[in-house]
């Protein structure tokens, strides 16, 4: 609402095929690009626009005055979008669909607060009303919008494709739910798709389980083959010479890599699971599970016979049965042998080899050095939090070597090397290690390790080993390196305006330097930059769904204060991150007091006015 059509912008359809833009007279015209047909033209020059009255209408002239109405408005009306059709359409802030310019208003119908994915049409959407009022809406690509908005503001996300495919399932329906997320009852309400019993299937946020994880049936972890029971969880499978690998990625996908090639040769497309394993169940079908241990994809129907799951040389991944005979098989990539190459196994990466798309894990099973993705490579703990990750650059084939000078560098970067020299890096229970033959540790979660005599002398109690960045913008500090995914959707929520257009103007640090600092270290280093206000992300921030970030304010030592009263150094609340914006901008423009934010909280959190 409000945007103007200037003539350096246009609109397209989510196929591309239909252009809203400027002609060359100045006038807005919406093109199908595939025959260059004009299909639609508004009746003046100037800016088109959806303004007051929730109608497109276009300003020209030197006083921009509105010069053209097109009689197309719809009540409540704030989004104007162009569909596949070449059509303009209407939508309100929850993006339900008001109405189309050839066919009138629309009359979108409200299902209730529980129904199955596929009822949900551009005409049709689930809503609960109360405080928050909480839509999901059906968008022209398939795409569900999934929007809240409340007295203070609201946001608004879209769930892919490939997700929402995977909810319209039968015997299901999307729901708001009291979930336990993580081992603990959240105090908001969470949209879930749950099944005809009852059960959470899904649930928006960071993916984390009801609880732990069991283990799989211990295997050759690296090795070629998985037996029934076995399960992969950010670990791999490579051929006996070495030249194809299978692994699970963080992020859910199952893929098949032949190195010879440098490329993926197959993928289950599961990467929008964000999480969860692959198994080898005992009635012989493999499939890829959620956080929750349902099934998003699998090879077949039980009862193929398969007992193992095998990657061979050839580059092919097969389920066979007890007497080896294969039964069903990924069958996409034209057999290759390429060279032999020296494949990694079990917990060691040695001088001269390689980690690229593959997995270390350690002996017990619980700790694995694996991809996210094709950029990031991860330490991850028996919960599966991060203990440690780099990030591997740009480089045509990612990954991450042991040179035969016996120091740890990412491929293809020209950084300094993460550490050595050694002849060995090693993943343990809990955490990896670079070290000597002689088994001397060397490096460890990536920090170096001194040597006992050059130990140097430590940092005063309370000290940072790095200063804190100074900027004019309010820090946004990370102490918690547990889940990069609740990271980035933290800072999706911060970084977006509210409806109003308000912004809270903040400068993250992502820092390991910086993980599990204490609140007495912060504002100790804090005084060393010329700043007052300071947010921190920490635990309790990351693992709440409300996102509640603790901010830090420096009192004026200079202030004066009531004699009743003992003098405190700092103020301490904690803010509901999509309400970060009022606290971050009042008090940096002194447009208001700590104190009428802490007056405004309850139990210390600060909710919004």
């Amino acid at each position: 609402m409000f945007e103007r059509l200037y003539p350096d912008v246009q609109l397209t359809s989510p196929s591309e095929r239909f252009a809203l833009r400027c002609d060359s007279e100045g006038v807005a015209v919406v093109t199908d690009t595939d025959r260059g047909q004009v299909v639609w033209r508004a009746g003046a020059a100037g800016q088109l626009f959806l303004g007051h009255g929730y109608e497109v209408v276009v300003e020209g002239g030197e006083d921009d005055d509105t010069v053209w109405r097109s009689g197309f408005a719809a009540p409540g009306a704030q989004y104007l979008i162009l569909t596949d059709a070449g059509e303009l359409e209407l939508l309100d802030r929850t993006h339900v669909r008001l109405g189309n310019i050839r066919t009138g208003l629309t009359h979108p119908v409200p299902l209730g607060e529980a129904a199955p994915a596929a009822a949900i049409t551009r005409d049709a959407y689930l809503v609960r009303e109360g405080k928050t009022r909480r839509t999901v809406a059906r968008e022209q690509d398939g795409w569900l919008r999934v929007c809240e908005y409340g007295k203070g503001g609201g946001r608004s996300y879209a769930l892919t494709r490939p997700l929402v495919d995977w909810f319209e399932q039968e015997d299901t329906v999307l729901t708001w739910r009291r979930h336990l997320a993580g081992g603990s009852t959240s105090k908001s309400l969470m949209l879930c798709l749950v099944d005809s019993s009852g059960t959470v299937l899904w649930h928006e946020g960071t993916q984390r389980p009801h609880g732990p994880v069991p283990p799989g049936e211990p295997y050759a972890y690296g090795g070629p083959a998985l037996e029934v029971g076995g399960r992969l969880r950010n670990q791999s499978l490579t051929s006996p010479a070495g030249t194809h690998t299978l692994a699970h990625q963080g992020y859910g996908d199952l893929t098949l890599y032949c190195h010879t090639e440098r490329r993926a040769v197959w993928s289950t497309g599961t990467g929008w699971v964000d999480g969860g394993w692959a198994e080898l169940s005992e009635d012989g079908v493999l499939s890829v599970r959620n956080t929750h241990g349902v099934p998003v994809w699998s090879s077949g129907p039980s009862g193929s016979g398969a007992r193992r799951l095998v990657v061979g040389d050839d580059g092919r991944a097969e389920l066979r049965d007890v007497d080896g005979r294969s039964v069903w098989s990924t069958g996409t990539h034209t057999a290759c042998h390429g060279p032999t190459a020296d494949a990694l196994r079990g917990a060691v990466l040695r001088r001269g080899q390689t980690l690229g798309r593959h997995s270390l894990t350690s002996p017990d099973g619980s700790t694995v050095l694996g991809h996210w993705d094709e950029r990031r490579l991860v330490l991850f703990g028996a919960d599966q939090s991060w203990l440690w990750y780099v990030h591997l650059g740009e480089a045509a084939e990612p990954g991450l070597r042991l040179d035969e000078d016996g120091m740890l560098r990412v491929l293809g970067d020209e950084r300094p090397p993460l550490g050595g020299p050694a002849d060995e890096l090693r993943v343990e229970e809990g955490g990896v290690v670079l070290c000597r033959a002689d088994g001397t540790v060397v490096w460890r979660d990536g920090e170096a390790v001194a040597e006992p005599a050059a130990t140097p002398n430590p940092p005063a109690q309370g000290g940072l080993v790095k200063s804190l960045p100074d900027t004019d913008e309010t820090l946004l500090i990370r102490t918690d390196f547990s889940d990069p995914t609740a990271w980035q959707a933290l800072l999706t929520t911060v970084m977006t305006p509210n409806q109003d257009g308000f912004l809270a103007n903040v400068h993250p640090v992502d820092d390991l330097a910086y993980r599990d600092l204490t609140t007495e270290q912060i504002l100790s280093a804090a005084r060393e930059v010329d700043t007052d206000l300071f947010i921190v992300a920490d635990k309790t921030a990351l693992t709440a769904p409300e996102m509640p970030l603790l901010a830090l304010l420096l009192f004026d030592e200079n202030d004066e204060c009531e004699e009743s009263e003992a003098r405190q150094e700092h103020g301490q609340l904690r803010v509901f991150a999509t309400e970060l914006w009022s606290v971050e901008n009042n008090i940096s423009l002194a447009n208001m007091d700590w104190e009428d934010f802490e007056n405004a909280a309850d139990n210390g959190v600060f909710r919004g006015f």
